[in-house]
């Protein structure tokens, strides 16, 4: 059976985008529609219950535009899918869990992560990869700022470095880590900052493991699409000018329309 139905995305803002990369570098003939929330980012410094009705928003959108499977770009919103977002009949995918697994396979002793407040405040990357192995020592480190700067696509380099800094700052003071989860989608898009930073470290992009979970429910499920022509199409809340810097940034094709909601 092949099913030609899009993949949904969803993101508070740009951040999502390093998905949809990963989505169309190694799955090109699956169609993509993306939801980034830009109006309301960044949602790392909302309450539980703001963050589970605009999530529930974004993925009510997707499944009024017929995807066959939402895929969760946003660390924040997945801290909660367990728990708002069970009565759905589609595949969501959490991108927490994905990182996870990472870390447990390969066989990490120790992970640093450093994500929004919100998201370090759940617990929830503790919580998913202690369930796979307790043995395993989790430093964590909050960012109150850091998302919303890079979604505002306006950030300088300074900017950027003062607060990559502060934070990496922060979490080598608790430990002698190797790795380091970017546990926020919009991080991977300053990813070189980081680098620059601390070139020692093996700095983790949940967003490659996501799509290759993506890549194996689409075969459990019997989703898999065979697009000649797939289509890559971004709505927002917010303005279409930071999509377009954040494409050129990450160095992606053209979407084949970008819709502000």
């Amino acid at each position: 059976m092949v099913d030609h139905r899009p993949i949904g995305v969803l993101d508070s803002g740009v951040g999502g985008l390093t998905v949809a990369r990963e989505l169309r570098n190694y799955l090109p003939n699956e169609s993509i529609i993306y939801i980034g929330d830009n109006k309301n980012v960044p949602y790392g410094n909302r309450t539980e219950e703001e963050i589970a009705e605009l999530a529930r928003s974004m993925i009510d959108f997707l499944i009024q535009k017929d995807v066959k499977l939402v895929v969760v770009a946003c660390n924040t919103v997945s801290t909660i899918i367990d728990k708002y977002f069970s009565d759905y009949d589609i595949p969501i995918v959490n991108i927490i869990k994905t990182a996870a697994d990472y870390v447990v396979r390969n066989q990490l002793k120790e992970v640093g992560v450093i994500a929004t407040k919100f998201t370090i405040a759940t617990g929830a990357y503790d919580k998913l990869i202690k369930e796979r192995d307790s043995s395993i020592n989790i430093i964590s480190e909050g960012s109150a700022n850091l998302a919303s700067l890079i979604d505002g696509a306006n950030f300088t380099d300074q900017e950027v470095e003062s607060l990559v800094d502060l934070h990496m700052t922060n979490i080598l003071a608790k430990g002698d880590l190797k790795n380091i989860i970017l546990g926020c989608t919009h991080y991977p898009i300053v990813a070189d900052k980081f680098k620059e930073r601390s070139p020692e470290i093996n700095f983790i992009d949940p967003a490659y493991e996501e799509v290759m979970y993506v890549d194996r429910l689409l075969t459990e499920y019997d989703l898999r699409g065979y697009n000649e022509k797939s289509t890559f199409i971004i709505y927002t809340s917010g303005k279409k000018a930071a999509y377009r810097k954040m494409i050129d940034l990450l160095a992606m094709k053209e979407p084949d329309k970008i819709v502000e909601i």
